[in-house]
């Protein structure tokens, strides 16, 4: 389970640490936070073989379970009360969005920080930990280095002491292992914003027009307020120092389409980080489905032109985090918004910074320059902008991503994204009928959109709230259609020399959209069998 340049540690403290056990690295602040840190009490293993542990009692002293062929105990007994409640919520995190497989590795990481600060009677903050990281970076321990990124993520996103959120971008652009790129561990390039994700929101925002526009349909202003920060963080990256500088007036109609009404929208964004010289407001074009959001709170709050657009208090960026993670959360599926309340799960949270490195790194993979990126995201000078071209994957790492990540929340977004499930002849509304390449599909779903649908039948289907899949039809043959044409275009580039084609990401979205409904199908057929 541990590579061999990582120095094995026992689960327990060694004897020699005892002097430095008792020591406390949290802050009171952080105590009264950890107490309130919530952890399900069972964690179940979704992705189980029928030889695996299903699930663990996260209560017990000790966890032990099967996973893999491998067995795995981990023994909290030697950890003050505090330091158990925050690794096992660091752990039953992790499972949520990764296997239980290396388990103990990240236990081992976790009683890694734990000494280093022990010994050094350091307190658990930003500061000492990005200390940790560089060392490990140094000593090309790219193991401990990644879970520790990850725990590092989750106190930011915790609101934990001295982690202040407006420095969790940092975490992005400190010093990588070594060994990193030879080892092509594509997922740690791997964009935070995926594809399960990104249509979810996308999702949202049709809906929310829908909603906006029907008489029927009364829409909050919490709702608009915390939709519309949403959407211009995820358009255009937006710090939140920038949103809090934003008027009404910044919103922008470029032209209007007189036979049917529809505008084109832009911002004008300020730069978050003044050089020598004044810049110009950025012009950064607006999707519809976001502009017409903002506009409607707009006029829901009768906000003049020189109006502030947002008021955020004291606190932007507090305010900004909880305002994209509440959006996130009544953006996603029922059935994950159920288990969450339940506390059958942990609720799933991203930072602006999140949305800001999918901003550069999907710039990047569209073969945008370093000018560019920068233009854009608002900086003053192009250093930033090339980390994003250096660290995108070339096509080797991204023909590896098409193997997928095994991520149960992400699964869990992604295959409840369609609408019902149904059998054909209980379908008696229009039915999808398109081609891929040269092939014609019929009989793999029902669509209940009510007007006429602007994107391309079958393809764009598989990711569409409106799609009804057929459980009996043979989605397969569709999957291997969208195979084909991704081994196409690998071979074109690779021929070319254009290792960062973005039509490979969005073929990979789709194959991605087409293997969740078939695994939902699968498991739609299991339970009838069984009943």
């Amino acid at each position: 389970m541990i590579d061999n340049n990582i120095p094995k540690l026992s689960m327990d403290f060694e004897e020699n640490d005892n002097s430095h056990s008792d020591f406390l690295i949290f802050h009171d602040a952080d105590l009264r936070l950890i107490e309130s840190l919530y952890t399900p009490a069972i964690i179940k293993f979704h992705r189980a073989d029928k030889f695996d542990s299903k699930f663990i009692q996260t209560s017990n002293e000790v966890w032990t379970f099967t996973y893999s062929g491998e067995r795995i105990q981990l023994n909290f007994s030697k950890l003050l009360s505090p330091e158990i409640k925050l690794v096992k919520y660091f752990l039953a995190s992790y499972i949520q969005t990764n296997t239980p497989s290396s388990l103990d590795v990240i236990f081992y990481a976790y009683i890694y920080a734990i000494k280093f600060l022990k010994r050094n009677h350091l307190k658990l903050n930003f500061h000492n930990l990005k200390s940790i990281l560089i060392n490990l970076a140094k000593l090309d321990n790219h193991t401990y280095y990644y879970n520790l990124k990850f725990l590092a993520k989750l106190l930011f996103l915790e609101s934990f002491s001295d982690f202040n959120i407006d420095q969790e971008y940092e975490l992005e652009f400190l010093e990588r292992p070594k060994s990193f790129n030879s080892k092509l561990y594509y997922q740690q390039y791997e964009d935070p914003i995926d594809y399960p994700i990104i249509t979810m929101i996308q999702q949202g925002f049709s809906k929310l027009n829908h909603d906006i526009v029907s008489s029927n349909k009364d829409v909050d202003n919490q709702t608009l307020l915390y939709s519309s920060i949403l959407g211009l963080i995820y358009i255009t990256g937006l710090r939140p120092v920038q949103l809090a500088k934003l008027s009404a007036e910044d919103i922008k109609i470029d032209t209007t389409r007189a036979i049917d009404q529809f505008h084109r929208y832009s911002i004008l964004i300020p730069y978050a980080k003044q050089a020598r010289y004044i810049h110009e407001k950025i012009a950064i074009k607006l999707p519809e489905e976001v502009a017409e959001i903002i506009i409607a709170y707009i006029k829901r709050f009768k906000l003049n032109p020189k109006d502030k657009l947002f008021d955020m208090g004291a606190y932007s960026a507090r305010f900004c985090l909880k305002a994209i993670n509440t959006q996130l959360f009544d953006f996603a599926p029922k059935t994950y918004r159920e288990a969450v309340l339940a506390g059958e799960m942990i609720k799933q949270k991203y930072s602006f910074s999140d949305f800001r490195h999918h901003v550069g790194y999907s710039l990047a993979m569209s073969g945008s320059s370093a000018e560019e990126i920068a233009y854009i995201l608002g900086h003053s000078s192009v250093v930033t902008a090339r980390h994003y071209i250096f660290s995108t994957p070339e096509l080797a790492q991204i023909r590896a991503q098409a193997l997928g990540k095994n991520s149960l929340y992400r699964q869990m977004i992604a295959m409840l994204l369609t609408g019902r499930l149904v059998y054909k002849q209980d379908w008696h509304q229009k039915k999808v009928l398109g081609n891929i390449g040269c092939k014609i599909y019929y009989d793999i779903g029902g669509c209940s959109y009510k007007d006429k649908c602007l994107f391309q039948p079958v393809r764009n289907c598989y990711g569409c709230m409106y799609f009804h899949p057929f459980i009996e039809a043979n989605h397969n043959q569709v999957l291997e259609s969208i195979q084909s044409e991704i081994n196409d275009l690998i071979k074109l580039s690779d021929g070319i020399g254009v290792s960062r084609n973005p039509l490979i990401r969005v073929h990979e979205s789709t194959k991605f959209e087409i293997e969740s409904v078939i695994a939902r199908c699968a498991l739609q057929k299991d339970d009838i069998h069984e009943h």
